[in-house]
């Protein structure tokens, strides 16, 4: 009986509290669950970008070795004599291929691009630009000398 009647007191503090306490608590629940979805987001993010990375890691190394047997097979299946020409001009396309790709990258690549690192840092530095001129004090100017009124007889002279 006695456990009911402390559940009793505490109900009727909280009640007694205010409606003030009530929306702290609200809010106060509402930023837990807030956090714990974040985590449970952040934790099945990490584990599909680990998966996707595993994966293409797995499809670079299958390539590879395709590419490296294709290769190995062309130079035994050719005839001596065609074996440097031909394998030579299988290098001179991979180097070609590496080449083109690089000056693609490099033209498609900006740095400044929304969304870029170099774009997220500009943007921070103006922000906490903007951030401390509002924390600065206002400078009080001096006022303009008064001047005088003059004829137009003494400013013609």
């Amino acid at each position: 009986m006695e456990a009911g009647n402390d559940t009793q007191g505490e109900q009727a503090e909280d009640n007694h509290s205010g409606p003030a306490r009530e929306l702290t608590l609200h809010l106060l629940r509402m930023l837990e669950t807030r956090a714990d979805a974040a985590g449970i987001v952040l934790q099945s993010e990490i584990k599909l970008f680990t998966s996707r990375l595993q994966l293409r890691v797995i499809a670079g190394a299958a390539i590879f070795f395709a590419v490296w047997a294709g290769i190995v097979l062309l130079a035994i299946v050719l005839p001596p004599e065609l074996r440097v020409p031909v394998l030579g001009a299988v290098v001179g396309l991979f180097v070609l291929g590496a080449v083109i790709a690089i000056v693609a990258v490099n033209r498609k690549a900006d740095l400044q691009e929304v969304g870029s690192m170099a774009w997220f840092l500009e943007s921070l530095r103006r922000d906490f630009e903007v951030f401390s001129r509002a924390l600065e004090k206002p400078q009080v100017t001096a006022p303009p000398p008064a001047t005088e009124a003059r004829s137009p007889d003494e400013l013609a002279a």
